[in-house]
Order: structure tokens, then C-alpha cells, then sequence
């Protein structure tokens, strides 16, 4: 009875934990999948981001284009009325010259000659006509140029036309293409919202010491020095809070991701690129297990870096993260971290 009791015993216990094992597994990968989820939309809403201000930035050089090719236009017609102005002008004359040059002839200029009374009327009559030939060759000449200066403008208002239609064509795409990645990203925002109210974060540590650190450092938001690396992030954070907006480069309306960074580090008197392509060549790079408050996060890929933070220590960082979002402090825990760069004076 004792050893059937044991053996009963021990196929219950395992039983138990296998089977707590089964369920146990289901809830952690689901937690795992929740948190990929959730950064994998997130990956794709700053990835819409950065198209649409591709896009944005596109269009807006097409209007200016647009708007230096009409103005170029309309000089081209200017030119074009008086070059046409010019050439009936000389075609007047040119006809004029033609119709001496056929009623007189050779013999015309040769009768002037033979009337010449002396040397000294000859040789004036002879620079005469050297001077009233090379003046018909100068009409005809100068009726050639302006032909041909009317031709090439013409040329030029046809070639500008085209330029002008090519551009308007593409910015009617470039809109298409504008409202379309809008549209997706705002399913994806849903989505997102979603996800992460289902999920919490294993990280509200990092981002607790964070906020610790950047409350210690409040007062030091006026420096200016750059080697001042609690300055440089008391400055930053105080900018928490403020809206994301595609292209912005200032408090009022919000800033986008590289626009946030290059505004915090102008402020001291450091120059980075405008974009995320130009800020992963800025500075020196940095081995992620050296970083330190102030480097500049990077994130995607080589080909195409579709995010950028500040590092702030503790393992987390400040951004812009995405449309619909705010500037705040985040875990440096995503799967898609790229690089860093050191552009700060330490």
C-alpha cells in the first residue's frame, strides 16, 4: 500500500507541474509576442513618419520649383515679345537692303566708281560702298542672330512648359502617395493604442531612475555647455510633453524625431543634420556598451535610419517617438537599434 501510495503520489505531483508548465509557457510567449507586436507597429509608424516627410519635403521643392519656373515663364515671354519685337524690326530692314542690293547690283556700285571726278572722290566713294556693303552684312547677320536668339526662346518656353506640367504631375502622385501612408498609419496608431493597452512594460525601472536623474538636474536647463552633459539633458526634458509633428523643427507646433535632436544640441552650439540620414554621419561612432547621456540613438537600418533619440543613461532615452505621440523617456530596449553617435564636446 506505502509504495502504491508513493507511486501515486509522484504521477500526481508530475502531473501538476507538467501541466503548469504547459500553461505557464502560453502566457510568457504570449507576453513575448504582445511586446514585439506592439514594437513592430510602433517600427512601422516611425517608418510612415519618415516617408511622409520624405514626401513632404518633396513636394514642398516642387513648389518651389513650380514657383521659380512660372516666374521664369513669364521672363521668357518677355524676352520672347522683344526678341520678336527686334526681329520684324530688322526683317524691315534686312527687306529694305535686299531690294537695293538687287535694283542696284554690281553695276550700281561700279557706276559710283566710274563717276568719281578725281583720286580723291574715287577713294571717297570707294569707303562708301566698303562701308554700306559691310552695313548690309551687318543687317542680314544681325536679322540671323535674332532668328535664331526668337527660336531659342521658344525652345526655352516650350522646354519650361514641360518642366512646369512635370512637376504638377508629380506632386499630384507625391499627394496620392501622402494621404495613402496617412491613411495606414492611422490604422496603425488603432492598432498600436491597442496593443499597448494590452501589454505592460518589464522596463518602468529605467525609465523611473530616468526621471529620478533628470528631476536632480532641473536647475541646470539654462547652461549652455555642451561638456555639460546633465545640461545638455535637463534641457532636453524640458521639452517633455510636446506634440510630434511631421517636419517640425521647433516647440510650437512639435518636432519630429531628428528635428527634437538637432533643435537640443543647436542649443548648444553644436550643428547636425537635419535628417536621420544625415545625423548617422555626424559626430563619431559610439560601441553601444560606451554610451553615455548626450549620444545620439540611431535606429532601422544602414540604408534606411528611420529613428533618432538622445541617451539620457539608466538604459533609456528621450525622442520624438511617432505621430500622435509626445516627446518622453523610453527603455532602450528595441530590436531595431542601430548605432550611436557622439556629437557633444565631453
Amino acid at each position: 500500500m506505502n509504495s502504491l501510495f508513493k507511486k501515486s503520489i509522484l504521477a500526481l505531483t508530475m502531473s501538476i507541474v507538467l501541466t503548469t508548465t504547459a500553461y505557464a509557457e502560453p502566457v510568457e510567449n504570449n507576453a513575448n509576442n504582445g511586446t514585439t507586436t506592439v514594437e513592430n507597429l510602433l517600427i512601422n509608424i516611425e517608418k510612415l513618419d519618415n516617408e511622409i516627410e520624405t514626401v513632404m519635403k518633396q513636394t514642398d521643392n516642387n513648389n518651389k520649383q513650380i514657383v521659380a519656373t512660372e516666374a521664369s515663364i513669364k521672363t521668357t515671354e518677355k524676352e520672347l515679345q522683344d526678341a520678336e519685337a527686334n526681329l520684324n524690326n530688322q526683317k524691315d530692314l534686312f527687306n529694305k537692303r535686299v531690294k537695293s542690293m538687287y535694283i542696284n547690283g554690281f553695276d550700281g556700285y561700279l557706276n559710283v566708281l566710274l563717276q568719281s571726278k578725281d583720286i580723291g572722290d574715287l577713294l571717297s566713294s570707294t569707303d562708301t560702298l566698303v562701308r554700306l556693303i559691310n552695313l548690309n552684312e551687318n543687317t542680314i547677320n544681325k536679322y540671323k542672330q535674332n532668328k535664331d536668339l526668337v527660336n531659342t526662346k521658344k525652345d526655352a518656353l516650350v522646354s519650361k512648359n514641360n518642366m512646369l506640367y512635370a512637376l504638377k504631375t508629380d506632386n499630384e502622385k507625391k499627394l496620392t502617395q501622402l494621404n495613402s501612408a496617412k491613411e495606414s498609419q492611422q490604422k496603425l496608431l488603432i492598432q498600436a493604442q491597442a496593443a499597448e493597452n494590452s501589454y505592460s512594460t518589464n522596463d518602468e525601472s529605467a525609465i523611473s531612475d530616468a526621471f529620478k536623474y533628470i528631476n536632480s538636474i532641473k536647475g541646470k536647463a539654462n547652461s549652455t555647455s555642451p561638456s555639460d552633459t546633465d545640461s545638455v539633458i535637463a534641457y532636453a526634458a524640458s521639452f517633455l510633453g510636446t506634440s510630434y509633428v511631421w517636419g517640425g523643427t521647433s516647440p510650437k507646433p512639435g518636432f519630429d524625431c531628428s528635428g527634437f535632436t538637432q533643435y537640443v544640441c543647436a542649443h548648444f552650439g553644436v550643428s547636425i543634420g537635419r535628417t536621420t540620414y544625415d545625423q548617422i554621419k555626424d559626430g563619431t561612432e559610439v560601441p553601444r556598451n560606451s554610451l553615455k547621456p548626450g549620444d545620439l540613438i540611431l535606429f532601422g537600418t544602414a540604408s534606411d535610419p528611420h529613428h533618432v533619440g538622445m541617451y539620457i543613461g539608466f538604459g533609456a532615452y528621450i525622442h520624438a517617438p511617432h505621430t500622435g505621440d509626445v516627446i518622453k523617456i523610453s527603455p532602450l530596449n528595441r530590436s531595431d537599434y542601430l548605432t550611436a553617435r557622439r556629437v557633444l564636446t565631453k
